[in-house]
């Protein structure tokens, strides 16, 4: 009698992670056969053109990719020899930026805007991996439910019943503040429900309506929300947390949210603001974090039709022309924290309105710098000492203009013209140690320790050499070119980073460092440096920049005091790197030897837990760690000091 096979299959097929430029998705589905499963077919489509066979669950996310519909197949296959029928997923479409909040205004921003707890712009756009200061959360590919870690002060150990609900219900995204985490979760149709817990997300009350939610955003301790399409008169946003630090949302702020309903909400440390389809914003929170708008700037708001919106630690900067004047000029409004960038005074303010406004904003804990829009000048403001106001050759260097790289660390800013000049200015950050004349790390300036850096020098003779200014000069005489699948490629688009023929500048900073990557236009590197406090990333161990000089560097990360670097090593891909602070300093500049094995090779991305840096520089460093995601679904985790635990870590 003949042996009869039989056919396996597939079911569940979904993608797991955010479709954004720049993210890697990850095929996911449950196999059912007599037979084990080997050498299934993945395929991945765009726009249901098919593409060969994938190696691989995980697919990368390019600007080509925008506004294209993303699938994903499995035709199953036994180790019988049979195969089952081809099995898709629903199609994804990928879309800039993170609930109508773009990638420029999340870059810009100090504190994240993507719906966790963050400062900085490196961690990867899929949000597959959340976390929160020193407890994380994934959703697994394998299981497709989600697994949470941490300390359970930190809600890293989810309470009995929503644990059980995590694991039952696929595809789940993922939300945190500095010690609670959300999670989305679809329940019958199409209804998503908002599940909360931690030490902010005690007692949800009853009456709270959870339900119903299609966008979510968080601060440092209270989450907010949108509702998916109310029904008429109710309300149309929602919060939760600390009562005081945004976790309410005022009824004066609901009723004109009836008529002109919400696009996205921004957060700064303890406040939100929402900013409505007609170019309206409203404040809550505590005031001193921007929860409230004054009067005079109230009135400047009604007078503005505001288009975007950039956040420093404590106050919101809004852009925007003004209703009845040049749509083309757009001037800038702020409140909050006088100290964190909430004032901006009138002579800053006279040469953005010279200068036919502001081209962009960029944030760092306390302070703004506006890169203005006809000649690409520089203007700061905020507390002075930490990047708010610039020195005597500084301001000099910045009135001239043709600004092209501005990035902020936590107390200090560093910008560089089109002809590779730069200049840095505020403090040089939280150090934590001495320097050779035992003057204490925290206490240095940050154009001085640039100066001393030689850093300078070199970028100089990087854009020298890279022709920056020709390519600089040229784009600018001539009709700018928008191109629709990578908007980075225009001069100024992204401040972090310049892409011309002649290759690619990037720069990262940290709370105390600046890390500055060069490529050759086929990847190669080209040029590395970093300067800053040593023990926080200002400084490469030689070994480390001669690896990285032999490689194609693919992806920079950074936790508080150290950076990660991915690259491919000869023809091994996915190999880690880091440098910065260690253990000593509670960071994961230092790879434990344990783990070395799992980071030589295959690592698609890097995740953090991050701290938000305290208002001025101390001795003290904050709490952070990598986590590193591998093609085979594993993480390796490490940082932290003794709040994070060094492991492999297998989601089940």
């Amino acid at each position: 009698m003949s042996q009869v096979l039989t056919t396996p299959v597939v079911t569940n097929v979904t993608i797991i992670g955010d479709p954004v430029p720049g993210s890697f998705l990850r095929g996911s589905y449950f196999y059912d056969g007599t037979s084990p499963e080997e050498n299934s077919i993945y395929r991945w489509y765009v726009d249901d053109v098919s593409f060969l066979p994938s190696p691989s669950l995980d697919y990368e996310i390019t600007h080509e990719h925008a506004r294209a519909k993303i699938r994903f197949s499995v035709t199953p296959v036994s180790t019988d020899g049979s195969m089952g029928i081809e099995t898709y997923s629903l199609p994804l479409e990928v879309f800039d930026g993170y609930q109508n909040i773009t990638e420029e205004e999340d870059r810009n921003s100090f504190m994240s805007q993507r719906g966790h707890y963050s400062v900085y712009g490196s961690d990867p756009k899929d949000r597959v991996f959340v976390g929160n200061a020193v407890a994380f959360s994934l959703t697994n590919g394998s299981s497709q439910s989600v697994n949470v870690r941490g300390r359970a002060d930190f809600a890293g150990v989810p309470p009995a019943e929503i644990q059980q609900y995590l694991r039952n219900n696929p595809a789940t995204r993922m939300f945190s503040t500095e010690r609670d985490f959300g999670a989305l979760v679809p329940v019958l149709g199409s209804t998503k429900r908002l599940l909360l817990w931690g030490n902010n997300m005690l007692n949800v009350p009853p009456t709270l309506d959870l339900n119903n939610i299609k966008y979510v955003y968080s601060n440092r301790a209270a989450v907010a929300f949108i509702y998916d399409n109310p029904p008429r008169g109710k309300n149309t946003i929602g919060a939760f947390g600390s009562p005081t630090l945004g976790g309410v949302v005022p009824v004066a702020i609901q009723s004109p949210l009836l008529f002109d309903p919400p696009m996205a909400i921004y957060a700064t440390e303890y406040a939100f603001a929402v900013l409505t389809h007609e170019g309206r914003v409203y404040a809550w929170g505590n005031p001193t974090t921007g929860g409230t708008i004054p009067g005079n700037i109230a009135d400047q708001l009604m007078y503005m039709k505001v288009e975007r919106i950039v956040c420093t630690a404590s106050a919101f900067c809004a852009i925007g022309p003004e209703r009845f004047g040049d749509p083309e000029i757009k001037l800038v409004v702020t409140w909050g924290d006088a100290n964190g960038g909430g004032n901006i005074l009138a002579p800053e303010m006279e040469t953005i309105i010279d200068q036919d406004g502001v081209d962009q904003v960029v944030a760092n804990r306390n302070a703004f710098c506006a890169i203005t829009k006809r000649r690409k000048k520089a203007v700061s403001w905020g507390y002075a000492p930490y990047g708010g106001t610039m020195g005597d050759s500084t301001k000099q260097f910045a009135a001239r203009g043709n600004i092209m790289l501005c990035v902020g660390s936590a107390w200090a800013f560093c910008m560089v013209n089109s002809s590779g000049q730069s200049e840095s200015w505020g403090a040089a950050g939280s150090g934590g140690g001495s320097l050779t004349d035992g003057k204490d790390e925290e206490d240095v300036d940050a154009a001085q320790l640039f100066e001393e850096s030689g850093a300078k020098e070199s970028i100089a003779a990087l854009f020298n050499d890279m022709k920056i200014d020709d390519w600089y000069q040229q784009r600018m005489r001539s009709v700018p070119h928008k191109c629709e699948c990578d908007p980075n490629t225009l001069p100024g688009r992204n401040l972090s980073e310049v892409v011309t023929p002649n290759g690619v500048i990037s720069i990262h900073s940290n709370d105390s460092s600046f890390f500055l990557v060069a490529k050759e236009p086929d990847g190669r590197t080209k040029d590395l440096f970093a300067w800053g406090q040593a023990t926080g990333g200002g400084a490469i161990p030689p070994n480390t920049r001669q690896v990285l000089m032999a490689s194609l560097i693919t992806g920079v990360y950074c936790t508080n005091g150290a950076y990660g670097v991915i690259s491919t090593q000869g023809t091994t891909p996915g190999a880690v790197s880091a440098f910065g602070g260690g253990p000593a300093q509670q960071d994961a500049g230092v790879i434990p030897t344990a783990l070395e094995d799992h980071l030589r090779r295959d690592v698609s991305s890097l995740y953090t837990m991050k701290t938000l840096p305290p208002f001025a520089p101390t001795a003290s460093r904050s709490v952070s760690a990598f986590a590193a995601r591998r093609e085979d679904g594993n993480y390796v985790v490490w940082g932290g000091g003794g709040w994070v635990t060094d492991e492999l870590f297998v989601p089940t």
